[in-house]
Parts: structure tokens; C-alpha cells; sequence
């Protein structure tokens, strides 16, 4: 989903806020275009930017004011709407302290700069509809904590974890991704992983997931859903019998509040509760 909140919208004069540390979020399109972006070059000072509506034709001036903000922390950027096509591939030199990022849009490629981020800890991809697996791009981002493609940022049907890869990555978080239908996590990959969620993948089949503590199920089908669950189908709770928190989100109503958790039995749970009860 884009833009489903306002943002800013200026028209002139925002680089006169020479000492700005945080805009967020900022309205590009139909607000000051090309022109409005060009004065993002004089805020030099700013730690978080988000920009949103942002067309095809902004990209090359954007990433030129990017380039300038050497402070910066966190980056958010969407596009004007699903098929605006982003080429952030003019940014040769990327803030060196970024840590967190969040792209939102058709991407032609991933961004070369992107797995350059050695502060990053926060990777946030939706819409992207990648063509090809982007995690052997990404598994050498040395202080990744959390990844999250979402809304088709991939668009095929295979993602493969490789051993070696994301040493430090805590939780993934993998939503709308509408072909995805395997998953492949190499043996002694992924070393730090506690959480895993799956949001509303409707091709995704269920395998091994080794020393996970949470792993959360929410809008997927419910042939998937039972078949982990020894109460119903029960074929692959084996899979899960280990991890000490499966959670299954189910929505009742159309608003965002209306959903019932409950959790799944594992052998595990125990020893889940008595931590936390300690």
C-alpha cells in the first residue's frame, strides 16, 4: 500500500531550515517536483528524511541531495503509486551512517549502494518486484537486524538463505509476497534468527526453520495454518514442534483491530513461558 497518509507539502523555501535534523514525511509530486528536491541539497544537517509520491523524474536530483546529507540515519522513499518506476542508481556515494532504510516502489534493479551500508540494521523492501533473489546481495550486510520484503518486492517463486549470509539478522518478516511458494535456508545459515514471520504468502509451503523463538502466521491459507496444527491437520507440526512461540493471527472483520491471536502447542512452550515468567 502507498501513500495512505499525508505528508507534507511545501512548495519553496525548505532549505532555508539549514539546521533541520528530521522531515518526515515530505510530499514530492504535484508539491514542488524537481525543484522542491533540488532544495533538499542545502539540508545538510538532517538524521531522518522520509519523501513521499515520488515520480520516475526525481530520482537523479534526489540522489544527488541524498548524497550531501552525510548525518543522515534513516531514509524513507515511495513512489507516486505502484508502476512509478525508481532509478536510485545515481547515488554513487550513500550516507555512511545509515542504519535504517525503507523503499517503497518499482525498483530496476537493487540499488548498488545498498549492500555497501556496513551501519545498517533496519532493511524495509515493498513493491520492489525484483525479478531475481536479492538475498545474495544483501547476506553480506554486516549489522543487519531486520529484513522485510513486502507487497511483491520479489516476484518470484524462490528465496534461498545461504550459509554464510546475514550474520547477525534477527527477525524477517516476509508479507504479500504473492509467488513466493519455497523457501531454502542452508544448513547452519542464518545463526542469529529468532523470529520469523509470514504475512498473506498464498503459494508458500512450510519446512525446517532451526533455533527460531517466534514464528507468526497472519492472513495465510488455512490448509497451511492446519497443517502445523496438531488439533487439525497436524502433517507438519513436527516442523515447528521445536520453536517455542507459533502464533496465528485470523482477522474477523475488515478493520485493522479485529483479529483473534492463539497460539500454536509445541513441545517448546513450556520452556517459552517459564523465561518469561522468570
Amino acid at each position: 500500500m502507498l501513500n495512505f497518509t499525508d505528508g507534507l507539502k511545501m512548495q519553496k523555501c525548505i532549505g532555508r531550515l539549514i539546521s533541520l535534523q528530521k522531515l518526515y514525511f515530505l510530499e514530492a509530486a504535484d508539491h514542488g517536483g524537481v525543484d522542491l528536491i533540488r532544495e533538499l541539497e542545502k539540508l545538510i544537517q538532517l538524521r531522518k528524511l522520509g519523501i513521499k509520491r515520488v515520480r520516475q523524474g526525481h530520482a537523479n536530483a534526489l540522489c544527488a541531495a541524498i548524497q550531501k546529507m552525510k548525518h543522515l540515519e534513516s531514509l524513507n522513499i515511495g513512489a507516486k503509486d505502484k508502476d512509478e518506476t525508481l532509478d536510485l542508481d545515481f547515488l554513487s556515494t550513500p550516507p555512511p551512517n545509515l542504519r535504517v532504510l525503507n523503499l517503497k516502489g518499482k525498483l530496476t534493479n537493487l540499488p548498488k549502494w545498498i549492500p555497501n551500508l556496513n551501519y545498517l540494521v533496519k532493511l524495509r523492501l515493498g513493491l520492489s518486484n525484483f525479478e531475481h533473489d536479492p538475498l545474495d546481495s544483501l547476506k553480506s550486510l554486516p549489522y543487519l537486524l531486520r529484513l522485510n520484503l513486502w507487497d511483491d518486492a520479489f516476484a518470484g517463486d524462490y528465496l534461498h538463505f545461504k550459509v554464510g549470509g546475514f550474520p547477525k539478522l534477527k527477525e524477517i518478516d516476509l508479507t504479500r509476497l504473492n509467488k513466493l511458494s519455497y523457501i531454502s535456508i542452508d544448513k547452519e545459515a542464518l545463526p542469529g534468527l529468532e523470529h520469523f514471520r509470514f504475512k498473506n504468502n498464498p503459494q508458500l509451503k512450510v519446512q525446517t526453520l532451526k533455533d527460531l523463538q517466534f514464528l507468526g502466521f497472519a492472513e495465510m491459507p488455512d490448509d497451511l495454518v492446519d497443517s502445523i496444527d496438531p488439533e487439525k491437520d497436524g502433517r507438519y507440526h513436527w516442523i515447528i514442534n521445536h520453536i517455542p512461540l507459533v502464533q496465528i493471527r485470523q482477522n474477523f472483520g475488515p478493520k485493522f483491530h479485529e483479529y483473534t491471536l492463539r497460539r500454536i502447542p509445541t513441545q517448546s512452550i513450556s520452556e517459552y513461558q517459564d523465561s518469561n515468567s522468570s
